[in-house]
């Protein structure tokens, strides 16, 4: 309350008739800021911001607001105008700025100093109300508006001056992108502050947050591990390797904090050989959780298969999972001691502006990331994304793993500092001992597709992997019509629902474990995590990783004294490869290396040296986003920050199996009940598309947008019924095939 009595209020009356005091609020808001700024050694500067995000509540207008009499007012401006005003008599510092930007986005998201501080003046001086960013009139206008809060804030906080006002010192690292440094330094306080203001808001206790025991956790690893060797599976030498690579990984767990590498050949058991590393680490330096990134859904699905077979309580963060009202909570805040998430939901949170994507973001500090197939990547956002990695291992006591098979070479890309810490130094050695594969390149001349049809045909146990659903679909014919025996002939691509590429892949498994003849036609889709094992693997030429990531379905065992691996480049009409500009450059420079020397994909002295001449020609950061990082422009940042520019439309399909789901599902999105559950039941048996026509063959789904009271479109169709025949029991999802219809790669990663 103010000098005169007069009580200023934070929310309107609750449904017992009490009111909370704007007081209260701001210093329950403020504490609890401070907690979490605590764990990112910002404890007073999120104080700070806590106990004046809410000052333009000290108002008239906002008073007008909670009794029904006024719309559209803004009062986050106000706190930010407030604290610039005790500022303003010097330059403001540069860690009091990222304090005014949180307090002024704490509703509608982050918006640069440079911009909000005309406003701000404005604010202040002006009789008349600012229209903010978001549309809506400040709370407070003028001097007179201001001294008038500022007694009643005073009142409430008389001591507020001498000690709230003091904050912490950024502390510049030279071997870090200021940019992006200070960028993040911003959203971590404002993470810190919307955390608090939507916990204290919604008046329920937080939820306690599961104890990570990971010492008690390691030990069940151990176990876990002791049984899996019971069994005996894989050759000898492929399990040393393993050994190796476990023990190896736990003794690193013991180093220092920071940035490592694993680099390590497909099938060496890199899955629990990255949780030893992570519980050891956790231990030493008692770690607050772990956070496992992974760039595509089968990853994910088989990562927590094997993980919550140790870890009991596992968060599974991404776009279909199914979580209770207590896992949401968790998963808003990531308050979790394990934590499976996507690439897409991890790192584009480092580059988020709203509050709700930026809520979590202070939990991340102290924390262990694992992040594998590191080389998947977007190049266009390389530049930025390794810089934040930098900062959140220098700055927030981080640490993190970039683990793949083929690890790119990131000290290549300008701008970058990478000095990563590699787990086993002499990988080389493990490359050379689990030599499964021999390459054969042909690809000094093109090859027809009806000719490496015929080539399969003459084998038992073949692959052949192709980088475009339309030559996926060529081959599969060619292979129908010379007679291959149905039961043995298969077709994986994303053109088949998740269920259906599941079930076809179940198939495989067991047909190859029972010795018998397996023909399987695929896209990139079976590259990443899918446990096959083929005797002979036909690969079209791609880029070097997705070669080598193809070659780990190939003598996978190492059963075999040695896989064959023919790479080649398809005989076609029209593109060879995916819109992906990246894509296509990085299979030049493989040919154009190949045109002048070999290439071992065993050798890691050649996989260095096909990066450095990628990373050197082609990685350049997409030209807005670099000019939005210099504008301090978190909204452009985070529009331009897009792992997936192009997701597609979404199609939900009749599989036959799922039949009683696809008639359930299309009845209640036909009848605009869209929800979030029901698309996460959808899922399944759900095909990403980008045909042109879809609108011919589909009827576009809407939902009711209760704010804007009406039907909006949405991303979802389903088959129109005459046209449900479509979906094929052995190729999926098959339209009038055309050009832009092709474009496995963006179907293989989600958010």
């Amino acid at each position: 309350m103010n000098d005169k009595n007069e009580l200023y209020y934070a929310k309107s009356k609750r449904e017992d008739g009490t009111q909370e005091l704007l007081c209260k609020h701001l210093k329950k808001v403020s504490e609890m800021a401070g907690k979490f700024g605590a764990q990112i050694d910002n404890k007073r500067a999120a104080e700070l911001c806590g106990k004046l995000h809410d000052f333009g509540k000290y108002s008239e207008s906002f008073k007008g607001v909670l009794e029904g009499k006024c719309t559209h007012i803004d009062h986050a401006l106000c706190g930010a105008a407030f604290l610039f005003c005790l500022l303003v008599e010097k330059m403001v510092p540069s860690g009091y700025q990222a304090v005014i930007e949180a307090i002024n986005g704490h509703h509608d998201g982050l918006i640069g100093y440079d911009y909000l501080e005309t406003y701000l003046k404005h604010s202040l001086l002006e009789d008349k109300p600012v229209v903010c960013n978001c549309g809506k009139n400040a709370a407070l206008a003028g001097q007179k508006q201001y001294k008038q809060a500022s007694r009643a804030f005073f009142n409430d906080f008389p001591e507020f001056l001498s000690e709230d006002l003091k904050i912490e010192k950024m502390k510049k690292r030279e071997e870090i992108n200021e940019s992006i440094y200070s960028m993040l330094h911003t959203r971590m306080l404002f993470s810190c502050l919307v955390d608090a203001d939507y916990t204290v808001s919604s008046e329920k206790e937080l939820q306690k947050s599961l104890n990570f025991e990971a010492a008690q956790y390691l030990n069940r690893l151990y176990e876990y591990r002791k049984e899996l060797k019971k069994d005996g599976r894989g050759a000898e030498k492929v399990n040393k390797i393993r050994d190796l690579l476990f023990e190896r990984c736990g003794e690193a767990g013991e180093l220092k904090e920071g940035l490592f590498t694993l680099t390590a050949p497909t099938g060496t058991g890199k899955t629990l050989a990255l949780l030893h590393f992570a519980l050891r680490h956790a231990v030493k330096y008692e770690k607050k959780r772990i956070i496992l990134v992974l760039p595509f859904l089968a990853l994910t699905e088989q990562s927590y298969e094997v993980y919550s077979k140790i870890i009991p309580e596992i968060l599974q963060d991404h776009s279909q999972s199914e979580l209770d009202d207590r896992q949401r909570e968790f998963a808003e805040r990531w308050e979790s001691p394990f934590i499976i998430t996507t690439s897409v939901k991890f790192f584009q949170t480092l580059f988020a502006q709203k509050p709700t994507d930026c809520r979590k973001l202070h939990n991340i500090a102290n924390s262990i990331i694992l992040f594998d197939e590191a080389q998947s990547l977007p190049s266009n956002l390389l530049s930025a994304t390794l810089n934040a990695v930098n900062t959140l291992c220098a700055r927030y006591h981080c640490t993190m793993i970039f683990s793949t098979a083929t690890q790119p070479e990131f000290k290549y890309i300008q701008g970058v500092s990478w000095m990563p810490t590699e787990i086993v130094p002499e990988y080389s050695i493990m490359y050379e001992k689990l030599k499964r594969t021999q390459v054969e390149w042909m690809v000094e001349r093109q090859i027809s597709l009806r000719n490496i049809a015929q080539e399969m045909q003459q084998e038992e146990n073949v692959c052949v992997i192709v980088n475009l659903r339309r030559h996926a679909a060529e081959l599969f014919k060619f292979l129908k019509s010379d007679n291959c025996d149905s039961e043995e002939l298969f077709f994986l691509t994303t053109d088949l629902c998740p269920k259906h590429r599941s079930e076809i892949i179940r198939k495989v498994k067991e047909r190859q474990s029972k010795g018998l003849p397996c023909k399987v036609v695929s896209t990139q889709c079976i590259e990443a995590g899918v446990d096959l094992d083929f005797d002979v693997l036909y690969r079209a030429l791609a880029p070097l990783e997705a070669i080598i990531q193809a070659s780990g379905r190939c003598n996978r065992s190492g059963n075999q004294k040695v896989g064959r691996v023919i790479v080649f480049e398809p005989k076609v009409e029209g593109s060879l490869y995916p819109p992906d500009r990246w894509y296509q450059n990085a299979a030049i420079v493989v040919k154009e290396i190949l045109s002048r020397e070999s290439i071992d994909i065993n050798d890691p002295k050649c996989i260095s040296n096909y990066y450095e001449i990628l990373f050197s020609e082609y990685a350049k950061d997409k030209v807005a986003l670099t000019e939005a990082i210099e504008e301090r422009n978190y909204e452009k940042i985070a529009k331009e920050y897009k792992l997936i520019e192009n997701q597609g439309k979404k199609v939900i399909v009749p599989f036959n199996k799922s039949m009683p789901l696809y008639r359930n599902v299309r009845e209640e999105m036909l009848n605009d009940n869209l929800t979030p559950g029901l698309v996460k039941c959808a899922a399944e048996i759900t095909v990403n598309t980008f045909e042109k026509d879809i609108e011919k063959y589909c009827e576009q789904i809407y939902y009711f947008d209760r704010r804007r009271k009406q039907k909006v479109e949405s991303e979802y169709y389903v088959l129109r019924m005459q046209y449900e025949y479509m979906y094929r029991e052995d190729m999926g999802l098959q339209f009038e095939v055309g050009e832009d219809n092709n474009c496995e790669k963006n179907c293989l990663i989600f958010c």
